[in-house]
Formats: C-alpha cells, sequence, structure tokens
C-alpha cells in the first residue's frame, strides 16, 4: 500500500486537496482526528500538557494508519497528514526529557507503520495563512499566538526539506484553487498519477 500525504502549516488546504483527490481519483482517504485530541484546547491556553497532546496525537494518526493497512483499503491512500510531522511539533513543544518520551514510541511505530511514501508539501505565504485560520473559525486557533504557527511553519518546512525520510515535492500554493483546470491542481495530479504508475 502506498500513501501519499498533504503537509504544510495549520490553514495550508491540506484536508480540502485530500478531499478533492480522492473524490475525483476514487482513492481512499485517512483525515486526521484533531478533533479527538482532548488536550489541543488547552494545549492553545498555554496550560501545561505539552506531552499530553503531542502523544495523543501520535497515537491517533498510529491508529489511523494501522487501521488502514489492516484493512487493506487499496493500493494508493491520500492522507491530510504525514505522521513525520509529529515529530516536528514534540521537537518545538517538549523538553529533552518529554522528548526522550516521544521519540521512543514515535519509533516504535514508524517501525511498524512506516512513513507516507510520498509527502507533498503546500506552502502558502503568511498573509494568507492568517486568513485562512481566521476562516476555520476555531476560536483555539483565533485566539493563539500567530508567532506559534510562524514558528512551526518555518521548521515545519526545514524539516521536510531537509530531514524528511519520505519522497518530498513542494508547491507554492497561494495561485490554487479547486478548479480542474488550475495549474497547481494539475501538478499535484500529475504527481498522484506518477506515484500510482511507478510508486
Amino acid at each position: 500500500m502506498k500513501i501519499i500525504s498533504f503537509e504544510g502549516c495549520i490553514g495550508a488546504g491540506k484536508t480540502s486537496l485530500t478531499n478533492y483527490f480522492s473524490y475525483e481519483l476514487k482513492i481512499p482517504k485517512i483525515l486526521e482526528g484533531y478533533e479527538k485530541n482532548p488536550f489541543l484546547k488547552e494545549f492553545y491556553e498555554k496550560k501545561d500538557v505539552n506531552l499530553e497532546t503531542e502523544t495523543t496525537f501520535l497515537l491517533i494518526h498510529y491508529y489511523q494508519l494501522k487501521n488502514a493497512i489492516n484493512q487493506n483499503m487499496g493500493d494508493l491512500i491520500v492522507c491530510d497528514f504525514s505522521i513525520e510531522k509529529d515529530l516536528v511539533y514534540a521537537k518545538m513543544n517538549l523538553n529533552q526529557g518529554q522528548l526522550v518520551i516521544f521519540e521512543q514510541i514515535y519509533n516504535h511505530i514508524i517501525n511498524e507503520v512506516g512513513i507516507p511514501n510520498t509527502t507533498i508539501y503546500v506552502d502558502l505565504s503568511l498573509k494568507i495563512l492568517k486568513r485562512r485560520i481566521f476562516q476555520r473559525g476555531r476560536s483555539y486557533e483565533i485566539n493563539a499566538e500567530h508567532d506559534y504557527f510562524i514558528k512551526y511553519n518555518d521548521r515545519a518546512k526545514d524539516y521536510f526539506r531537509n530531514y524528511a525520510n519520505s519522497k518530498m515535492h513542494f508547491l507554492n500554493v497561494d495561485d490554487l484553487v479547486l478548479d480542474p483546470d488550475n495549474p497547481k491542481l494539475c501538478m499535484i495530479r500529475e504527481l498522484i498519477h506518477g506515484v500510482q504508475n511507478n510508486g
């Protein structure tokens, strides 16, 4: 089974692209169950739940990927997250002792479910990202410090450019719209076809 993941900052359009191509190309999908993390709201309120938040996200992703593998959902799956981003968040939000605990769990999970074959990193300008976050209407994101999202965006791009273990493709999507003839959408479609045909 091959997995194509969309990655990028919060509000970059990962879920919209996953839904779009799953429907258009009749490919099974996995959508991140962020709403299942009971610590997220408290995390954005800066309460002391960093380890709980990051390990819960990791375990949610593990559960989703393990189920997809066990259910043999198909030859190709599109996904609106890469499990590798859990390591980026952990290194940003955990102290050294917590990170040791997290990495032990992370390494075990990666050995079991692997990483995406291909990750498409969708990058947006900061101005558009801020607008997207506001349009999503999640109060805990709107009220969070924007410096946090900038910091994550910078660290995520650095990680996925220089350290990611999956095959990477980077696209600026400031001009992307969900129109079948949009040039950026066509580029993504060709990337997906390439993975389908060649791995």
